[in-house]
């Protein structure tokens, strides 16, 4: 690792730490809540603006597009000061917070998700990199165990307290509990946290890169979102844009002085092997909350509070499981935890394909997949930041930038399955006569919550249920599958494992 996260005098180390640590927890922990409070508000929204399924993603969607560029916050944070960005990062979320609390249509509320995206993007990257470079190695893995126990407690629990806000005051609420809570969070940040910077003198940014990677990731997104709608030749069009975006992206990176992303640290096996592992995780992750929280609204009738709620039994196993994973990082123990949380999850998402049941036949699946997740967390972040070879910023930008990706990722292609298997369904001729006429727009717009199912007949309710139970499989199915493939890998590249420093204390 860095010499900048290696063993140093006391005086060096900030006696305000762990307060720092605290304030730092908070804001991110509003990232994360506000990634996935949303998905409990769709419906909700959909009802009050309008909308369809394609259109309400887009608010999931735009948030976590716009946080990948957490490479480039990263690379910034090293440059220009950690603590500098991430204050930046907090007044970016709590802009665009007012601006989606406001909106008076889904236009408006997509592009305060995409400045709340923004602000992710900066927040991310320096938090982590400031827990690295100021807790001393006996104390770093416990500290960012509490980070990252508190972004994905926030992550999980981002429904239930999404649905509370709702309940008692409006959609709208789950956007302005972060202005007074960001500024309390960055007031703290201010009064703990030194400044701290990873970069030479003279360093420039690499502009074209990050305008490439962007182009790259929104044409790959927008590609998944309209492929289920959109001709074979423009969704070609879409994918091979996008990887030649990539091609271009790794050539102007070969090329450039000042790189956004070194190449080299994708040559690491460890450093590939967690941040797969990561994004992979957070691709499940994100489609397992999407399509759950509008299952439980949508078909079984949940109110946001009590759907909320119900998908709480993955957050707790979470942050219990995640002291497992913190005990075997300590120990230098990476690729079992990593590789075992990948099936759990997977096994986990294998229950979850039963929709047709009850809530109590959902509940193992909840309960794995929390299990897999909290397994694998700790130490996937801590061999990504300790093993690339380069600065702490860029890194954990990379490490985060999975996370976001991830999550855009797993929400766009949850939807492109979920929408294609209902398709079948409601275009099926046998079901033609139950539907009595009713559009397969509608219908979609049903299944999404934007419409409510008290206006069906109950033949075509019986139909809808049965869409959704075939779009949810599929969709469940396909995180199926992304866990086995992350379990593959973990084992593959995660053989013997270590960071830097422990490479280097071993010599």
């Amino acid at each position: 690792m860095n010499t900048t996260v290696s063993a140093r005098p006391a005086s060096d180390i900030n006696p305000q730490r762990w307060l720092s640590l605290a304030a730092l927890c908070v804001l991110t922990g509003l990232v994360w809540l506000t990634a996935t409070d949303i998905s409990i508000a769709l419906p909700t929204i959909g009802q009050a603006l309008g909308g369809s399924m394609d259109s309400l993603q887009w608010a999931v969607n735009g948030y976590f597009l716009a946080g990948s560029l957490i490479v480039l916050g990263g690379r910034l944070s090293d440059m220009k000061g950690r603590r500098k960005i991430f204050i930046i990062g907090g007044f970016l979320l709590i802009l665009g917070s007012v601006v989606s609390g406001s909106a008076g249509s889904t236009s408006q509320l997509v592009i305060g998700r995409v400045i709340e995206g923004v602000g992710a993007a900066a927040i991310l990257p320096s938090s982590l990199a400031i827990v690295a470079v100021q807790f001393p190695e006996n104390e770093r893995a416990r500290a960012i165990a509490i980070w990252i126990a508190v972004a994905w407690g926030c992550q999980g629990i981002g429904p239930l307290i999404g649905g509370g806000l709702i309940q008692a005051f409006g959609w709208q609420a789950i956007f302005w509990i972060n202005v007074p809570l960001g500024i309390a969070a960055i007031w703290l940040v201010l009064k703990t946290t030194p400044e701290t910077f990873n970069t030479r003198e003279g360093a420039k940014l690499d502009i074209p890169g990050a305008a490439v990677l962007t182009l790259a990731l929104i044409l790959l997104s927008y590609g998944l979102v309209e492929c289920d709608s959109a001709s074979l030749p423009t969704v070609f069009l879409y994918f091979g844009g996008s990887a030649l975006l990539f091609a271009l992206f790794v050539s102007v990176e070969y090329r450039a002085s000042e790189p956004l992303v070194p190449l080299s640290v994708f040559r690491r096996p460890a450093f590939m092997g967690a941040v797969s592992a990561n994004l992979l995780a957070n691709i499940v992750f994100s489609a397992v909350i999407f399509i759950m929280a509008l299952y439980l609204q949508v078909v079984m009738g949940y109110g946001a509070l009590k759907a909320g709620a119900l998908l709480l039994p993955a957050t707790l196993v979470v942050l219990v499981v995640n002291v497992l994973g913190e005990h075997l990082t300590q120990r230098q123990i990476y690729r079992l935890p990593i590789a075992l949380g990948m099936v759990i999850l997977g096994a986990g998402c294998l229950f979850l394909t039963g929709l047709g049941g009850s809530y109590a036949s959902l509940l193992p699946g909840f309960i794995l997949v929390g299990a897999g997740i909290g397994l694998q967390i700790t130490p996937a972040a801590e061999l990504a930041v300790g093993s690339s070879g380069a600065g702490e910023g860029v890194a954990s930008g990379v490490f985060k930038a999975m996370s976001m990706i991830g999550g855009s990722l797993g929400v766009a292609i949850a939807t492109a399955l979920f929408q294609g298997s209902a398709l079948r369904v409601l275009n099926d001729p046998a079901n033609t006569a139950a539907l009595a006429g009713d559009s397969t727009n509608d219908l979609l717009d049903v299944l999404v919550g934007s419409i409510p199912t008290s206006t069906l007949s109950q033949g075509a309710l019986s139909v809808v249920d049965h869409a959704f139970d075939n779009g949810g499989n599929a969709a469940m199915f396909f995180c199926v599958a992304v866990s086995v493939i992350g379990a593959g890998l973990a084992a593959v590249l995660l053989r013997g494992a270590k960071t830097d420093s422990q490479i280097a204390d071993s010599s």
